[in-house]
C-alpha cells in the first residue's frame, strides 16, 4: 500500500477515492491532524492514481468525479442487497433442512417412541421374570434355543430395555441427534436396515462375549439392554463417513467425537461400571464398517 496524494477537505478526499474505486483501483483514506491521505493498495495502480491527482486538484467539482461517487454508492447499495438476499436464502435453506430432517425421520422417532413405551410398561428396572420383559431379553436361558426356534426379534428387542433415567435420556438424546443426521440423507429404509444390523451385531456380541462356561457348556449373558450399541454404531457411521466422504454432508464436532470415545474408554476401563461394553464396541465397529464399506466399494462398482 502506497500514498498517492494528500487533500485538506474530507468531501474532496472521498470524491477522489470514489473516482479511483469506480475505475477498479482499490484505495483507502487515512485521516490525520492536517488532512486526508489517499492510499492505493496495489503497486500497479500507483502511477495511474498519481497521474489523476493533479487533474482532480484542478477541477475537484468536475462532473466525472461527481458521477464516480454516484456510481460507487450505487454499487455499494447493490452489493448490500445481494448480501441480504444471499443471507435470506441461506436462512431459508437451513430452516427447510431442519423441517425436512424432522419430517423425513419416522424411524428415528419410532425408535424413541417404542423405547419410551417399553419403559412405561416395564419401568426403569425391568424384572427378569416379568412375562412381557421375558419376551424382550436376548435369551432367558443363556442359549440360542429361542432365537433358533423362530423368536428372531430377540436379536433386536434388547435395545428397547433401559435401566435408569440417565440411561434412557442419554441413549434417546443421541439417537435423536444422530438419527436426524443420517435418516433424511440415506432414507428411512436404509436407515432402518443400518439400525437392525448394528443392533443384531452389538446384541450378539454382548450376549456371547460376556458369557461364561458352565459344566463344559458355554452360556451367554442375556441380562442387558439399551440403545447405546446402536448409538455408538450411528456415531461411528457419521464419524467415518464424514472423514472419507465429506461431500455427503456428514460430520461431527471434535468435542462430540472426543466425548464419545473417552466415555467408551472409561467404561471399558471399569471406571464407569455396569455397562454393556461389548455392545458399545461392536456397535461402533459395525457403524464404521458400514460407512467405510459404502464409501470404498462404490468407486469399484462404478469401474465395472
Amino acid at each position: 500500500m502506497r500514498q498517492v496524494g494528500f487533500l485538506s477537505k474530507r468531501d474532496q478526499a472521498e470524491r477522489f477515492a470514489d473516482f479511483l474505486r469506480a475505475g477498479g483501483i482499490r484505495c483507502s483514506i487515512d485521516t490525520g491532524n492536517d488532512g486526508y491521505r489517499i492510499w492505493v493498495q496495489e503497486d500497479d495502480d500507483v502511477a495511474s492514481a498519481k497521474e489523476e491527482m493533479p487533474r482532480f486538484l484542478a477541477e475537484p467539482d468536475h462532473e466525472r468525479y461527481r458521477n464516480a461517487s454516484r456510481i460507487v454508492k450505487a454499487r455499494m447499495i447493490e452489493e448490500q442487497l445481494r448480501r441480504e438476499e444471499v443471507q435470506a436464502n441461506t436462512i431459508n435453506l437451513s430452516e427447510r433442512w431442519q423441517r425436512s430432517g424432522s419430517e423425513n425421520s419416522p424411524i428415528t422417532f419410532g425408535l424413541i417412541a417404542v423405547s419410551i413405551l417399553v419403559v412405561i410398561m416395564t419401568g426403569l428396572q425391568p424384572k427378569r421374570n416379568d412375562p412381557f420383559v421375558s419376551q424382550l431379553w436376548f435369551s432367558t436361558d443363556g442359549t440360542f434355543r429361542q432365537i433358533l426356534s423362530g423368536e428372531v426379534w430377540r436379536l433386536i428387542s434388547p435395545i428397547f430395555l433401559h435401566f435408569g433415567l440417565m440411561h434412557i435420556v442419554f441413549n434417546l438424546m443421541w439417537t435423536y441427534q444422530f438419527g436426524l443426521q443420517i435418516e433424511p440423507r440415506r432414507g428411512s429404509f436404509r436407515f432402518l436396515t443400518m439400525v437392525l444390523t448394528i443392533a443384531a451385531a452389538s446384541n450378539f456380541a454382548q450376549f456371547w462375549f460376556h458369557g461364561q462356561r458352565l459344566n463344559g457348556m458355554w452360556f451367554g449373558d442375556p441380562w442387558f439392554g439399551g440403545m447405546s450399541g446402536v448409538v455408538y454404531g450411528l456415531f461411528g457411521y457419521i464419524w467415518i463417513k464424514g472423514k472419507l466422504d465429506p461431500a455427503t454432508g456428514f460430520g461431527l464436532p471434535q468435542q462430540t467425537v472426543a466425548m464419545m470415545l473417552i466415555w467408551h474408554v472409561l467404561c471399558v476401563a471399569g471406571i464407569i461400571p455396569n455397562v454393556a461394553n461389548w455392545a458399545h464396541g461392536i456397535g461402533l465397529v459395525a457403524g464404521m464398517t458400514i460407512a467405510a464399506g459404502g464409501t470404498l466399494v462404490r468407486p469399484l462398482l462404478r469401474r465395472r
